[in-house]
């Protein structure tokens, strides 16, 4: 009965990843639908491998929650030792900082449920249990969203763009640094794979002018782009933007102007392209993105940084998620105790 469930499970799951996947790919919803094929699938394993070391009971809600709470330590210590990278290389800013103070969180909530599971008390130990249980939620919304990025960023067919916008980053003594250069490397690249088959795709850089900036991203990134052969008359320059959003939605209004409409292509660093992608269909605009590549020991970080920003996008849910778990973490854990 039980391999019954799980397999019907998978199987719903599955189904409606691949409806929700193919209706629309910008959707965070299709990495939550892979995270219940795969733990469902785990669970089912690890009930097997428990029930063949001989254990007599097997509590499936236990292991179902216990699932996650692995994943989290693991989680914990990469992101620890990340974040010790990122600080050596990068300093010590809020954002560097991002993924050590966030492993140290899981890991920490490990010391405290174990010292109150082994405080000897019933109820102290329940609760301890069910402190440990916690950064399991976080761990799954952090795994789904990353099953998400994943599953966009697979080839796939993209239509054909009626012109190319490159997001800025940032200008470092209103230089472009490595990361943005990247960016614009890319979407030169895809230019040129775009004239090979005979058109020519308007490209926008689009960047306003930061406090500490001489001079606006979007000039900067034009310059960056003539440099290297383009034609002025094929960029079309975004000089006011201050946020994503705001990237898009007047890179779309300068293109219009110029009578330009049609599907844009996006291009972005590799751990922005999901969030990216999310912002463009909640602008409703018809456009993908795509991801140019990134210094391997930057991307943790900054795939936290887009994680957090995107978990404001549905407070109430993951709330309400957060409290769902806390809730059946701390019924499950007294069931078994005191039970």
């Amino acid at each position: 009965m039980r391999l019954l469930i799980h397999l019907v499970v998978m199987a719903v799951a599955a189904g409606l990843y691949v409806v929700s996947s193919r209706a629309e790919p910008r959707r965070w919803r299709n990495g939550v639908l892979l995270l219940v094929v795969l733990w469902a699938g785990a669970d089912l394993i690890a009930g097997e491998v428990v029930s063949r070391l001989g254990f007599d009971r097997y509590d499936v809600g236990l292991v179902l929650l216990a699932l996650p709470w692995l994943g989290a330590i693991v989680l914990g210590v990469l992101l620890l030792l990340n974040g010790v990278r990122m600080v050596r290389k990068e300093g010590r800013s809020l954002g560097n900082l991002l993924s050590l103070l966030m492993g140290l969180g899981m890991v920490g909530s490990t010391v405290v449920g174990v010292a109150l599971f082994l405080s000897g008390t019933t109820a102290l130990a329940a609760v301890g249990i069910v402190i440990l249980l916690l950064p399991g939620y976080p761990a799954l919304a952090l795994l789904s969203y990353l099953l998400y990025c994943l599953d966009y960023l697979r080839p796939r067919t993209r239509p054909t763009p009626a012109a190319i916008v490159v997001l800025g980053s940032g200008l470092i003594g209103g230089a472009i640094p490595r990361l943005l250069a990247r960016r614009l490397d890319a979407a030169i690249a895809l230019r040129r794979t775009e004239e090979l088959a005979g058109r020519r795709p308007p490209l926008v850089p689009s960047g306003g002018q930061g406090d500490d900036e001489p001079t606006s991203e979007g000039a900067a990134m034009t310059a960056y782009l003539l440099e290297r052969g383009l034609d002025a008359h094929d960029v079309v320059t975004e000089d006011r933007a201050a946020s994503t959003e705001e990237n898009l939605l007047f890179s779309r209004a300068l293109l219009e102007e110029r009578g330009v409409t049609g599907h844009l292509r996006v291009v972005t660093s590799g751990y922005h392209v999901g969030r990216a992608a999310l912002i463009a269909r909640r602008l409703g605009l018809d456009a993908d993105v795509t991801g140019a590549r990134t210094a391997w020991y930057f991307v943790p970080s900054a795939f936290l940084r887009e994680f957090a920003a995107v978990l404001t996008y549905h407070p109430w849910v993951n709330a309400l998620g957060l409290g769902a778990w806390a809730a059946l973490s701390a019924f499950l854990t007294f069931a078994v105790i005191v039970g």
